[in-house]
This record gives C-alpha cells, structure tokens and sequence, in this order.
C-alpha cells in the first residue's frame, strides 16, 4: 500500500512540474484548445478534465509578461471563467439549496473582458470583450440573487457590485447596458444593502449617498444614509437627512424608527415620547412600540426616583411606564421586553429603597423607617419575581434575568434557589447553555 501511495503522489508532483515547466506562449494556445475540446463535448460535465487544465494554462499564460498585453489572453481568460461559471449555474438550477463552488469564476471573467476591451485595438476585439462581460453579468446577476438568499451579503456584495462595473464598461464601449436606467437605483441600493450587511459601511455610506443626492424614491435610503451618517459622527447631516426623509414619505415608519433609535442613545426623552406617539399612531398594534415607550418613562422614572423616592413626578413616571409595558403584553402576551422590563421596574424601584435604607442612622425612629422601607422592598422584590420567572422560561440563558432571580431569592432568604440561579449565572457569563429552563411549564 505504501508504495501505492508514493506512486500517485509522484504522478500529482510529475503534473505539477509539466505544468510548471509550460511555456507561457504557447500555455495561451493550449488553453483555447482545450476549452474548445470542453465545449464541444456533448456532455461537459464527463470532460471536467479539459476544463481544469484550460484552467490552469490560462493561469499560468496570464501571469507572464509576455501574454499581458494581448488581448487574446484577456478574451481567453474570460471565456474560460464564464464556462466555469456555468458548472455552478447549472447545478443552481437543478437544485435551489446548491452553493455555488466557484462563486470567483464570473468575477475572473467579468475582470478579465473589461482587460481586454481596455486594451483592444480593433473593432471586432471590443465587441467580443462586450459580449463576454455582458454574458458574466447575467451570471453574477443569477450567483449575487443567489448569496442574499443564503445570507452571503459579501459575496452578494461583491458579485453585484462587478455587474456595476460591467455596466460602465459595457456603456462604454457602445454595448447595451446590462442594468437600464430605470433599474440602476434598484441594483445600487441592493449592493449598499449588502455592503453594509457584510460590515463595509464606507462604500455603503457612499452608495446612499449617491442614491440620496440623486433624490431616491425609496423611503429605506434615506433611514440607511441617516444611520450611515449617525453612527460616523455626522449627526447634523445626519438629521437633515432625517427631516427630508419624513417630509417626503411622511408615513415611513422605518425612517421614524432609525430616528427613534438615535434618540434613544441621546437619551432625548422628549423627542422619544413624540416620536414613539407618532410610531404608534403609524402602527398600533406593534408591541415593540409600547415598549420601547414604556421604557422612556422607566428611564425618567429611575432618574427622577434616585433623587427623591417620595417624588410624585416620579410615581407618574412610574404608572406611565406600567402602562405601556401591560399595553404591549396585551397585543403579545410573550412580548419578553415588556415583561422584563415590568420585572425591572419594580426590581430597580426596589433597590434604590433598600439604599436609602441602609442610609439611615441608627436608633428607634431609624429602626422604624429601614423596616417600613425594607418591607416595602421585599414587596416590591415579589411583584418583580413572576415577570423574571416568565422571562427565565421563555429565555434561561438571559444574564440580566439571571442576576434578578439569583438577588431576589437572596433577599427572601431562599438561598437554595438563589444559588442554582448563581451557578446558570456562572454558565450564561462564560458562553456556555444552561440547560432547561428552571420554570418551563
């Protein structure tokens, strides 16, 4: 067996070495020969072996000074890559769950036409350049739909992005553009989708910038630009564009959303209360909403509840919140951020009790006073526990839910429960699962 093994890895390095040794010149040739002899058989897929060595000559052929400059080698090129390209489409057809193997093949190609018609000097070498690129488009095209639909936005992005290019080159040189003008601001917003789903946001940002100032129709580029804009900095500009956005599409709640989140990280609560009454006049049966309200008032709550805990201002603050929180669990009875978040209130309404508490000095009256408000606050630790039970079952590796449940049962003294829920706490903060819920019904 050994000798077998040492046989086969002396004819791959044999190959290799042929390969190697091929002269540049004439590895052009070979490689239009064999991808002829590729094409012509009936059936390509028991030729794949004519492929891969057209292949690897036009590598190579390419690679050496002494083809660059031709055309043919660009035009060859190409051709090679487009075939290659069609292996893949073909098995997407057949089967829509197939990933494509060489999702590089079209770029190759597209790449290497958009060489050759730069570098052409007759008529008929631009036409075939054209023909080629506008044949990888198609391709891309096919492969880029194909990406967004398994979630690859950088090969998607990278894919639609060079039938951008194809588009320039074609244009150009006289051809038919492979994206009209009326599908352009289409195609360019996907691409930016895609940019920025991958984690490019400059070129992204670029891309709706472009779409912006050409004065786009789709209510998305200008909540995308105003995100571009905000999370760089630019928060001016940003909400310029923010203020055009809602004038044009005035019943755009995904622009009144991208506002509502930088609002939130403003912590400007009363831009947020008026922009939240607006979402839900937009959408009044949307959960998130009333939640996402409620806890403004929690916020305005704990602020103003920190500074004086007999605050009426602050016991407004804190029915509001209620409110809102029950208002999204009657549209959605698991709606988990509503039902938190009413654990929250009266959990953190809890704890500033029990500083104030521990602040007071010592003697009867004092005495008097941190067992009224310790009372209070293990009434308040009980409201709290149900909506932590819920959340744990609905999400046991929640931390935040965790570190309640583990402090509320300290503070009842059941220290058994307390520690099971350190321990899940432990597992949760180290990235591992907990198991099965503790209150799973």
């Amino acid at each position: 067996m050994k000798k077998v093994v040492f046989g086969l890895l002396a004819m791959f390095l044999f190959t290799n070495f042929i390969t190697a040794q091929e002269d540049p010149e004439k590895a052009l040739g070979k490689a239009d020969k064999a991808l002829a002899a590729y094409a012509q058989n009936l059936d390509p897929n028991s030729n794949e072996g004519k492929l891969k060595e057209a292949i690897e000559l036009i590598d190579l052929a390419s690679g050496a000074e002494v083809n660059k400059g031709k055309v043919r080698t660009w035009q060859t090129k190409g051709e090679i890559y487009n075939a290659l390209a069609d292996r893949d489409l073909t098995s997407m057809i057949k089967n829509p769950d197939f990933v494509p193997q060489h999702p590089e093949a079209p770029i190759v190609a597209a790449e290497s036409f958009i060489k050759a018609a730069e570098i052409a000097s007759k008529k008929y070498e631009t036409k075939d350049a054209v023909k080629g690129a506008t044949e990888a488009a198609g391709k891309l095209n096919n492969l880029g739909n194909n990406q967004i639909k398994r979630s690859d936005y950088a090969g998607a992005f990278k894919s639609l992005e060079m039938v951008m290019k194809v588009n320039d080159m074609v244009k150009k040189n006289g051809g038919d553009p492979v994206i009209s003008d009326t599908d352009m601001p289409n195609h360019k917003y996907v691409v930016a989708f895609c940019a920025s789903a991958a984690g490019n946001k400059e070129v992204a940002g670029q891309l709706f910038k472009e779409l912006y100032q050409a004065g786009s129709e789709e209510a998305a580029v200008y909540s995308q630009y105003f995100d571009y804009l905000y999370q760089a900095g630019n928060k001016d500009e940003a909400w310029k564009v923010f203020e055009k956005g809602q004038s044009k599409f005035p019943a755009s709640t995904e622009i009144l959303f991208s506002g509502i989140n930088a609002k939130i990280a403003e912590k400007d609560y009363e831009s947020l209360k008026q922009m939240l009454n607006k979402a839900i006049e937009a959408e009044p049966n949307n959960p998130s909403i009333y939640s996402a309200l409620g806890n403004v008032y929690m916020s305005l709550f704990n602020d103003e509840y920190a500074k004086d805990n007999n605050s009426e201002v602050a016991k407004g603050y804190f029915e509001e919140a209620l409110k809102y929180f029950n208002k999204a669990i009657s549209i959605d009875e698991n709606q988990f951020d509503a039902i938190y978040s009413i654990g929250s209130l009266y959990f953190n309404k809890a704890v500033e009790l029990i500083k104030v508490a521990n602040n007071i000095p010592p003697g009867k009256e004092g005495q008097k006073k941190y067992d009224a408000l310790s009372a209070e606050a293990k009434d308040l630790m009980s409201k709290a526990l149900p909506f932590f039970q819920k959340t744990e079952s609905m999400q046991p590796n929640d931390i935040n839910t965790l570190i309640a449940l583990s402090e509320i049962y300290a503070r009842m003294n059941d220290f058994e429960k307390s520690g099971e829920f350190k321990k899940r706490l432990e597992k949760a903060r180290a990235g591992q699962e907990v198991g099965a819920s503790y209150f799973k019904k």
